[in-house]
């Protein structure tokens, strides 16, 4: 599975294979949607990096192998009152730093949460969502 992408009545919805290598392809996708709901280049930039920086957790790296064999990636943005992002994973999902973690001093949760006020994380079954809004100007 490569990527797959839909619009719908409420939003896009993007699907991608857990490669490390599509995390940009849906950075630009996330960028392309902020700046529909906002002019203003530092939301959209805050939201391509927070939207990137989830996919990226959620698809794992080489350094986590045990993250890699899940299912794909989905990710919902969608345009109301708020610009809202789902990002949901099939597989599994470890959402919290690890001690060793930190890339050049950043731990990436720890980073995700401190970019987005409005930021949850659930879980059923073999599933994780994301989920982040940001309020509309």
């Amino acid at each position: 599975m490569g990527l797959g992408v839909a619009r719908t009545s409420t939003g896009i919805s993007v699907a991608i294979a857990r490669d490390p290598a599509l995390v940009r392809t849906v950075r630009l996708i996330a960028a392309a949607v902020a700046r529909r709901a906002s002019p203003d280049e530092e939301f959209v930039e805050e939201v391509r990096l927070a939207v990137g920086e989830a996919c990226a957790l959620m698809v794992g790296s080489d350094a986590a192998p045990e993250l890699r064999g899940g299912g794909p990636i989905t990710v919902h943005l969608r345009i109301d009152d708020r610009l809202g992002v789902d990002v949901q994973s099939d597989g599994p999902v470890v959402a919290e730093d690890a001690p060793d973690s930190d890339v050049d001093g950043v731990e990436p949760w720890a980073l995700l949460r401190g970019l987005i006020d409005d930021f949850s994380i659930s879980r059923e079954g073999s599933s994780t969502t994301l989920s982040m809004s940001w309020p509309l100007a």
